[in-house]
């Protein structure tokens, strides 16, 4: 039981299928114990893989429900951008927990306690606009990054089958691969025996990519092109291609400075 004799509820987002969102639950029950609350007595609400100006987000909005029916007396978060990055809904919160009295924790914040008579919120509204101004900022600076990379020829994004990234960022074939991946001429060789009537599942079976991968390839004009004909309308596989088009030395240059 708690020893505060609270009801307490938290809340946990993740942005991305890929972030774990462990480090922010274990901050929480930290935070719990050292102020008295049982953890395993926590209602928790949690959204993954939910960008923060999302509205419509299941757990955040059964949260708010939950508050407006004076349901908790504490929520606890881990930092205050979790709860929201839009403004209207960032102030519907606090509005909701305003009106039903309820405290809200943070627990990695320039404050750790909101209070229902407005204590803390100044600086958490700060502290959440700070960190609001420094997303745009390094978003404002990836994609000019981006862009610089595009102007520049460089590939970005998944590497196609049978093609490497060299040191300076862009596209080479792979014609000396190694044994667990597949070379740009292994691929042209599965996709020539595939226009000669051979199936995908029997021609993926000599390389390490998925019969569904070497389907998409074949079945992509463009990208079939790549191996087939070794020209390409993107600029940045057809120089990439230029070393398979050289004809005797290509092996001797392949992965060399631009």
């Amino acid at each position: 039981m708690n020893t505060t004799d609270e009801d307490v509820a938290s809340y946990v987002r993740s942005s991305t299928a890929d972030q774990d969102e462990q480090h922010q639950l274990d901050d929480i029950d930290e935070w719990a114990e050292r102020n008295g609350i049982d953890t395993s007595q926590i209602d928790r609400y949690a959204d993954y893989a939910k960008s923060g100006t999302d509205v419509g987000r299941e757990q955040f909005r059964a949260l708010i429900d939950a508050v407006e029916r004076e349901e908790y007396d504490r929520v606890i978060t881990w930092e205050i951008s979790r709860l929201s990055r839009l403004g209207s809904t960032y102030q519907e919160f606090f509005e909701a927990a305003a009106d039903a009295g309820v405290v809200v924790n943070v627990t990695n914040g320039w404050t750790d306690t909101i209070r229902p008579d407005g204590t803390g919120k100044l600086i958490a509204d700060i502290s959440a606009a700070v960190a609001e101004e420094e997303r745009r900022k390094l978003i404002s600076r990836v994609n000019s990054g981006i862009k610089r990379a595009r102007k520049q020829g460089k590939w970005l994004g998944e590497t196609p089958g049978g093609f490497e990234r060299n040191d300076q960022g862009y596209l080479r074939p792979i014609l000396n691969p190694d044994p667990d991946e597949d070379g740009y001429l292994e691929i042209r060789a599965a996709l020539e025996a595939i226009e000669e009537g051979a199936s995908y599942r029997a021609t993926a079976d000599g390389l390490t990519m998925t019969r569904q991968t070497l389907s998409r390839i074949h079945q992509d004009d463009e990208r079939r092109g790549w191996y087939l004909d070794a020209r390409a309308d993107d600029a940045r596989v057809s120089e990439a291609l230029e070393i398979v088009n050289d004809g005797d030395d290509a092996h001797d240059r392949v992965g060399g400075e631009r």
